[in-house]
């Protein structure tokens, strides 16, 4: 990797990495669990970013990863916390996710987009979804679960 690209994969890392923290904490429960799967997550993404970069959008190619890596783990963490295990029991994942972001990170659809590699009017929708779904109660839950954090 050139100069140019180190930098690039550096500016990706330091912009996503905190976000891809809170989303695995949101999922997992776990911290060491959270950190190993965002870390697994980077170290893939390293290791492709001169492919990625030639793609279209090379944050839903991270996102992608990172869902995989989320996925692994959850099977040797514990369960989800039950405000977010129905939200992913009951939507499809991508809508899952931007209501998790939304509602449990407290993001921006523009940030959400932007994290997921996803357009806004895209974010747009899925959350529509996500509230059509479920009550304005259980989205507030989601809400209160953060707060406690």
């Amino acid at each position: 990797m050139n100069q140019q690209s180190l930098l690039g994969l550096a500016a990706f890392v330091q912009l996503h990495r905190i976000h891809y923290l809170s989303y695995a904490r949101a999922r997992l429960l776990d911290e060491t669990a959270s950190e190993a799967a965002v870390d697994a997550t980077i170290s893939a993404v390293a290791g492709r970013w001169s492919e990625l970069l030639r793609n279209a959008r090379p944050a839903a190619d991270a996102w992608q990863q990172l869902r995989a890596q989320i996925h692994a783990a959850s099977r040797e963490a514990g369960g989800p916390d039950p405000a977010v295990g129905r939200l992913y029991c009951a939507l499809p994942q991508d809508t899952a996710d931007t209501a998790l972001l939304r509602w449990r990170l407290s993001m921006t659809p523009e940030a959400i987009a932007d994290l997921m590699g996803i357009d806004i009017p895209t974010v747009t929708a899925s959350l529509l979804t996500a509230r059509r779904q479920f009550s304005d109660t259980a989205l507030r839950q989601l809400e209160h679960h953060a707060s406690q954090q």
